[in-house]
């Protein structure tokens, strides 16, 4: 990282970018506004397809708990990730071409959105290439692919030992993750909205202000902090301006760690996703969860009136609410009459064997993810 950039490069602000893509969530008309455009979510990013030697981009991140980390794509390839200083700094995502040398290039957030840390941010200003060289049109994508979800979605333990344990950023890996292997293969641009420990209707820890749901209209709402408000977290998010053709859902787990956690305490009043005395999950609590899984399609489908919505669920297993989960599907398309909304069941963690399939912090591995990926894709073909 450098605080300066070399003779024999060109500076060009992101609106004076004639071919660029930025891919997840974002203030509209974030790329023309003259201003830097931040990166909110996990695994969004920017895109160039430039004519040059070396590419470069002039990067600026605050926090104050939780460090940004990034990653660079070199023609469909992860080359490299590394965690951002504060501050303002010159990154070099790719040097040592031949002159004239074309390369798409991506520089992706490779942590989620942290809503613990109400200073963090990730800007991206400015980028370089040689003084003689172009950025040229970016290859169209068929598609664009929302995924709605927790840990799994936000590439928990897809970075670390197996064994590893401590909640840390470097574990993160949004850019690992089912997610973003199937939306590659089906050359889609694509979006992830999700953040660890998250719930439909209670957080791992029985949390009820800790769910997705509300804040689904927001551009980035569960971030709250003044610099983070500043930069347009908390305002509507503009799903008409690129409409997406599939909308895949993978929430559930962190509701279902809730029936085994201590209950959540706020104002005196105690929140619980209670069990039974024989170990049996309460069914009305059950029931809560099917309710919102029916109300958050209702809002998912007021958003996204031409999208193929599925529910998708058990990278990390769940019998005992597995069942539920079908039925609150099942309860919003008998309401509603929607024929246009699915649910699939993805191959779970407890498929992997060897420690090189497996992800730290007991999350689901590299296998789990490229299996999940592998059946979204065929999905999506089937319906293609």
């Amino acid at each position: 990282m450098s605080k300066t950039l070399n003779d024999n490069l060109k500076e060009y602000k992101i609106s004076e970018i004639p071919h660029i893509r930025l891919m997840g969530r974002n203030v509209k008309g974030a790329l023309k506004s003259g201003k830097p455009v931040p990166l909110f979510w996990g695994a969004s990013c920017i895109e160039v397809r430039a004519a040059s030697s070396e590419v470069w981009a002039l990067v600026e991140t605050d926090y104050s708990v939780y460090e940004v980390w990034a990653c660079v794509w070199v023609n469909g390839r992860i080359i490299s990730r590394f965690m951002l200083e504060k501050g303002k700094n010159w990154i070099c995502l790719c040097r040592g071409f031949s002159a004239g040398t074309v390369n798409d290039v991506r520089l992706m957030r490779d942590s989620q959105a942290m809503s613990e840390d109400p200073e963090q941010v990730f800007l991206v200003h400015s980028f370089a290439i040689e003084k003689s060289g172009a950025f040229q049109p970016l290859k169209e994508k068929k598609l664009r692919i929302e995924f709605v979800g927790d840990s799994v979605t936000s590439g928990e333990g897809l970075y670390g030992a197996v064994d590893e344990n401590q909640w840390i950023s470097a574990w993160i890996s949004p850019s690992k993750t089912y997610a973003v292997k199937a939306a590659e293969a089906l050359n889609a641009e694509f979006s992830l909205v999700s953040a660890c420990g998250w719930g439909i209707v209670a957080a791992w820890n029985n949390n009820v202000q800790c769910v997705i749901p509300p804040y689904y209209e927001q551009i980035c709402g569960i971030c709250k902090g003044e610099p983070q408000q500043k930069l347009g977290t908390c305002g509507k998010f503009d799903f008409a301006e690129k409409p997406n053709d599939f909308v895949f859902v993978n929430l559930g787990a962190n509701d279902y760690g809730a029936f085994f956690n201590e209950p959540w305490i706020q104002d005196g009043k105690e929140y619980k996703m209670h069990m039974n005395s024989d170990g049996s999950f309460d069914e009305d609590d059950c029931m809560k969860v099917s309710c919102g899984i029916r109300d958050f399609l209702k809002v998912i489908r007021k958003n996204n009136p031409q999208a193929k919505i599925c529910w998708v669920w058990d990278m990390l297993e769940m019998p005992e609410l597995s069942t539920y989960m079908h039925k609150g599907v099942s309860m919003y398309i008998a309401e509603s009459g929607d024929k246009n909304v699915d649910m699939q069941l993805l191959p779970p963690s407890s498929l992997e064997k060897e420690d090189e399939d497996k992800g730290s912090r007991n999350h689901p591995g590299p296998l789990t993810h490229k299996l999940a990926a592998a059946k979204i894709i065929d999905y999506c073909k089937g319906l293609l």
